[in-house]
C-alpha cells in the first residue's frame, strides 16, 4: 500500500551533479527555471525577491500565483526526475487550458542545486498546504548509499485559508558576489517573451525594497539598443519555398551603435522560451555590419514535430537533425536579406549625409563621367560609402579627394589596380596616400628645378640685369615667379595690338605704348605686369603710368577684361616721398596699383616651392 505521508525522490546522483549543479552554476537560468514553472502553473503574478543584506546568509524567494500542488502532485509530478509533462498528461496546454506549457523535460528543479544548497518548497492547493525541504548534502548522502531520497516534510496538508500558489526559498547559496536585479531581469527577458501578457506580471524586489520592485518586461533586453531600422516577419520576399515561412513571426532590428556581443545576432522561440541563443546560422559574418544586428523569431511549429529538438539547456537546437537543419537553411538566408537591405539603407543614408557635408551629389557626378570612367568612380564610391570602418567624416573627405583627383590621368590608373567593389579601408588609405606621395613627388621633382631657376632669379636681382632684353626674357620664360596663379600670358602687349583685337576699325591712340606682360588668373582678375630694374626705386613717375595702363584697359577694353584689372609695378622698392607714399597708399587701396619688390618675389617663390618639397619629405617618412 501506497505511503500517502511520506515524500520520495527517486534518482540517480550522477543525474543532479550533471544536470543540476554543472549545468546551473549561476543564478540567472535557476531563476529562470522557477519562472518557465510559475508560467505553467497558469500564475498570474511571480515575485523574486533577492536578499544579501547579510552575505552571510544570503536569500532567494520566488513567490508565485499559480495553482499549486497537492501532497500527491510532489510525490508524482515534482519529485519525480525526468518527467516529460506533456506526455504525461497528454496536454500540450496548461491546467487552465489558457497557455501552452513552455516546461518540458522535468528537470527544471534540478537547477536549484546548482546555486543552493537548501530549497524550502511551500505549496498551496485548494486551501491545502504543504510544505517540505530538499538537503543537498542529505541528498548527496542517500544516493551514495543506494538510497532514495526523502525530503524533510514540514507541513503536510494544512488547512489553510491562503490563495493557490508556490513559494520556493534557496539558502545556502554558494555565490560570493552580490545579486545583481538589473542583470537578472535582463536575463530573464532574453530567455523568454512573455513578460508582456496581460495576465502575467514579473518583479524582482531587492533587499525587501518594495517601493522600487524591477519590473520584467520583454523590451529590456533592447533598452540599450537604438533602432535605426527593423524587418517584421513573415516576409514573402525570402524563401516561400520553405514550408514554414509563413509561420516564423517576430523582429529583426538593426542598432545605430554596435550591439553587444551576447545579443549579436538572432535568437529563436518556442512558445516563448529561448531555444536558440543569438546567432548568424551559418552566414559567415565576417562584415562589421553585423555588428550591428540583432532580433528574436518565433518558431513554435518545432514543437509540433513530434521529437525532441531542442538541447538540455535550451541555448541551441539540435543542427544535426534533418528538420532543423532545413530550418537553418532557410535562416541562412533570413539573415543574407537583412544584411543586404541593411546595407543598402545604410549606404543610401551615408550619401545623404555625405551631400549635406560636402555638397556633393555622388550620382549626379558620377552619372556626368564618360561611360568608361563611370565603373571605376562607381567602384571607388561604393568602396568608400558600404565600409563600414569609416565614419561620415572621413568618407566625406574621401569623396571629394576622389573628385579632385579624378580629372588626373595618373590617378584613376592607379584606382584601378583596386580592381573591385569590396576594397577594404586600408587599401582605400593606402591608395589615397600612394596618391599622395606620387602627386607630392611630381610637385618635388618640379620644385628641384624651380629652386634652380629662382637661385638664377636671385643674381639677377644681385647683378640689377637690364629690363630690356634680360629680365624680360627670363619673366617670359619663368612667369610663376610673378605669381604661380597666372594664366593666359601676353607678352610686351601694345594699345594698338588690344585695340585691333578688340576694334578693327578704331582710331589708334598717338602715342603707341608698351605693356610688358598681361595675365589673367584663375578668379577672372587681370593683371599688367610691369617691370623695372632691380635697383629702380619706384617713384611717382612709375605709379603714373602705372595707373594710366590701368585706365586704358578698364576704359578703351570695356567689358572684355571688366572692371577686374590692376597693375603689377616690379622694382627695388617704393620712393620714401611723403608725395609718393600717399599716391602708392591711394592706388593699392582701391586695388588698381600694386608695388612688388624684386625682394619680395624671391621670397614668395622660395616659401611656395619650399613647402611642395618638405611635403614630399614628410609624405615619405
Amino acid at each position: 500500500m501506497e505511503n500517502t505521508n511520506e515524500l520520495e525522490m527517486q534518482f540517480d546522483p550522477n543525474t543532479i551533479e550533471h544536470l543540476g549543479i554543472q549545468m546551473y552554476s549561476t543564478l540567472p537560468p535557476v531563476i529562470a527555471e522557477l519562472v518557465s514553472n510559475a508560467y505553467d502553473a497558469d500564475a498570474k503574478k511571480v515575485k523574486i525577491e533577492l536578499n544579501d543584506s547579510n552575505p552571510n546568509n544570503k536569500k532567494i524567494s520566488i513567490i508565485d500565483t499559480g495553482h499549486g500542488m497537492s501532497f500527491k502532485d510532489i510525490n508524482k509530478k515534482f519529485l519525480l526526475i525526468g518527467r516529460n509533462r506533456r506526455n504525461d498528461e497528454n496536454s500540450q496546454k496548461s491546467l487552465s487550458g489558457n497557455r501552452n506549457v513552455i516546461g518540458k523535460k522535468g528537470i527544471g528543479k534540478l537547477s536549484f542545486f546548482g546555486i543552493a544548497e537548501n530549497i524550502k518548497i511551500s505549496t498551496v492547493q485548494n486551501n491545502k498546504q504543504n510544505t517540505f525541504v530538499l538537503d543537498w548534502n542529505k541528498l548527496k548522502e542517500a544516493g551514495e548509499n543506494g538510497q532514495n531520497y526523502k525530503p524533510e516534510i514540514i507541513e503536510n496538508d494544512v488547512t489553510v485559508q491562503s490563495a493557490n500558489g508556490t513559494m520556493v526559498i534557496l539558502t545556502g547559496i554558494k555565490r560570493k558576489s552580490a545579486f545583481d536585479p538589473d542583470h537578472i531581469a535582463y536575463n530573464l527577458s532574453k530567455t523568454f517573451s512573455v513578460f508582456n501578457e496581460d495576465d502575467f506580471d514579473v518583479e524582482i524586489i531587492y533587499n525587501g525594497n518594495t517601493d522600487n520592485p524591477k519590473k520584467v518586461t520583454n523590451d529590456l533586453k533592447f533598452d540599450n539598443i537604438t533602432e535605426l531600422f527593423h524587418w517584421d516577419f513573415p516576409i514573402e520576399e525570402i524563401d516561400r519555398e520553405y514550408e514554414h515561412w509563413n509561420k516564423i513571426t517576430g523582429k529583426i532590428i538593426a542598432g545605430k551603435d554596435t550591439i553587444t556581443s551576447s545579443m549579436k545576432g538572432v535568437a529563436l522561440f518556442s512558445r516563448k522560451k529561448l531555444v536558440n541563443d543569438h546567432e548568424f546560422y551559418e552566414d559567415k559574418a565576417t562584415s562589421f555590419g553585423y555588428s550591428y544586428i540583432t532580433g528574436w523569431l518565433n518558431i513554435d511549429f518545432i514543437d509540433d514535430w513530434g521529437k525532441d529538438v531542442i538541447s538540455t539547456n535550451r541555448k541551441s537546437l539540435n543542427w544535426e537533425d534533418e528538420d532543423c537543419a532545413k530550418l537553418r537553411q532557410y535562416l541562412n538566408k533570413v539573415i543574407a536579406y537583412v544584411y543586404g537591405q541593411y546595407r543598402k539603407k545604410i549606404e543610401e543614408n551615408k550619401k545623404n549625409e555625405i551631400k549635406q557635408k560636402t555638397n556633393i551629389d555622388i550620382e549626379s557626378w558620377v552619372n556626368a563621367l564618360p561611360k568608361h570612367e563611370k565603373k571605376l568612380a562607381n567602384n571607388l564610391v561604393k568602396s568608400i560609402i558600404s565600409n563600414d570602418g569609416l565614419t561620415i567624416e572621413k568618407s566625406s573627405e574621401l569623396i571629394l579627394f576622389v573628385q579632385d583627383s579624378f580629372q588626373f590621368t595618373a590617378f584613376k590608373e592607379l584606382a584601378s589596380e583596386l580592381g573591385n567593389d569590396n576594397a577594404t579601408t586600408e587599401q582605400i588609405i593606402s591608395l589615397f596616400r600612394e596618391w599622395e606621395l606620387i602627386e607630392a613627388r611630381e610637385l618635388y621633382k618640379i620644385s628641384q628645378v624651380r629652386i634652380e631657376t629662382i637661385k638664377k632669379f636671385k643674381s639677377h636681382i644681385d647683378n640689377n640685369s637690364k629690363e630690356i632684353p634680360v629680365l624680360h626674357n627670363f619673366f617670359k620664360q619663368f612667369s610663376w615667379i610673378l605669381d604661380p596663379r597666372l594664366m593666359n600670358f601676353k607678352d610686351e602687349v601694345t594699345y594698338s595690338q588690344l585695340l585691333k583685337e578688340k576694334y578693327q576699325d578704331a582710331d589708334l591712340p598717338e602715342q603707341d605704348r608698351r605693356i610688358d606682360f598681361l595675365c589673367q588668373n584663375f578668379g577672372g582678375i587681370f593683371y599688367i605686369i610691369e617691370l623695372k630694374r632691380p635697383e629702380t626705386v619706384l617713384g611717382q613717375k612709375e605709379l603714373t603710368q602705372a595707373l594710366d595702363y590701368v585706365s586704358f584697359i578698364r576704359e578703351r577694353l570695356g567689358n572684355e577684361f571688366g572692371h577686374n584689372v590692376c597693375c603689377y609695378l616690379v622694382g627695388k622698392k617704393l620712393s620714401s616721398n611723403d608725395t609718393v607714399k600717399t599716391l602708392a597708399d591711394s592706388l593699392r587701396g582701391s586695388s588698381t596699383v600694386f608695388v612688388r619688390p624684386y625682394s619680395e618675389l624671391l621670397a614668395n617663390a622660395e616659401k611656395y616651392h619650399q613647402e611642395f618639397i618638405d611635403k614630399y619629405n614628410e609624405l615619405k617618412k
